[in-house]
């Protein structure tokens, strides 16, 4: 009979191991629309009040002890693995959305710095999310032009929601490289740029500054002042090439009532075909004149 009381309370004991009620406390937690969580969000079978998160808040941190306290009084085992802080993050995904306005961030870099090498930025946002936010759908995302050389910053969400569009501000966090340009060497003013002349570099994105030249270098650019060698290529240091540069020989033609004279001349400034430069003569005499073609111009004063 003994031996029967033994097997019986060893079994018991057993069972009770088996079945013991437990659950594990984590250092963070992700919630959406309901802010009552009961023991079931936290994986237990039976359901009771455990918290309330304020709606005002996107983050809410707590004692683990205020989620322990509660278990351990219906006879839960806790394993508290948080460092006794346990955070709680509203829409940690953006109700499904996150990858979505990522990808929306993301576009814009691209057409802007079409050679930009980045991974999704990490979306978040600037205040807690409408209770609805599920229902909304994206339409488009606004950055301002200072944000495409930052690390970190704010921009313009705008949803469609069921009753009219919205605008959300969230926070954007990326890490990408740029190519841009830098000087081989010295160029002096008025060099017409060639690949000789510059290389690429890849640079992060909070780098770059402002007027930077990326991706592509454009063509028929030519120096306005003199650039040292490695100096970053900014498009503040270019101008286009002029299709008549200085020094270039005209012929340029002089109306005295019915004649026109034809006269030996070179050009004191770069211009366009249409522009109005001056002009210096074979003799030494300096005029105005209308460029009409590469090598030709009418004096006008």
């Amino acid at each position: 009979m003994s031996l029967f009381i033994r097997f019986i309370t060893l079994l018991l004991l057993i069972t009770t191991f088996t079945f013991a009620k437990s659950i594990t406390i984590k250092p963070h937690y992700c919630v959406n629309e309901n802010l009552k969580l009961n023991s079931t969000f936290f994986g237990a079978t039976e359901s009771f009040e455990i918290i309330t998160i304020p709606k005002t808040r996107t983050n809410f941190t707590v004692p683990s002890l205020y989620i322990k306290n509660p278990f351990e009084k219906k006879s839960y085992d806790v394993i508290d693995s948080s460092t006794g802080v346990v955070t709680f993050e509203r829409f940690c995904n953006i109700a499904g959305k996150k990858d979505e306005i990522a990808q929306a961030v993301l576009l814009e870099f691209e057409k802007l710095y079409p050679c930009i090498d980045a991974k999704l930025p990490t979306i978040k946002p600037s205040s807690p999310l409408p209770f609805d936010f599920k229902a909304y759908k994206l339409i488009k995302v606004n950055l301002k032009q200072s944000s495409f050389r930052r690390k970190n910053a704010s921009f313009q969400a705008v949803f469609q929601t069921p009753n009219n569009n919205k605008s959300i501000y969230f926070k954007f966090t990326i890490n990408a490289f740029v190519d841009i340009f830098k000087a081989k060497h010295k160029l002096h003013n008025d060099t017409i740029l060639s690949e000789d002349d510059y290389k690429k570099v890849s640079v992060k994105l909070d780098k770059l500054p402002s007027k930077i030249i990326t991706c592509s270098m454009p063509k028929d650019l030519m120096t306005k002042n003199y650039i040292s060698a490695n100096s970053i290529l900014t498009t503040n240091k270019f101008t286009h090439k002029k299709e008549i540069l200085r020094g270039t020989a005209i012929q340029a033609y002089l109306k005295e009532g019915m004649l026109v004279l034809e006269i030996k001349a070179k050009v004191l400034k770069n211009g366009n075909i249409g522009d109005i430069v001056k002009i210096k003569t074979d003799n030494g005499k300096l005029f105005k004149a209308k460029l009409i073609s590469k090598n030709k111009a009418i004096i006008v004063e």
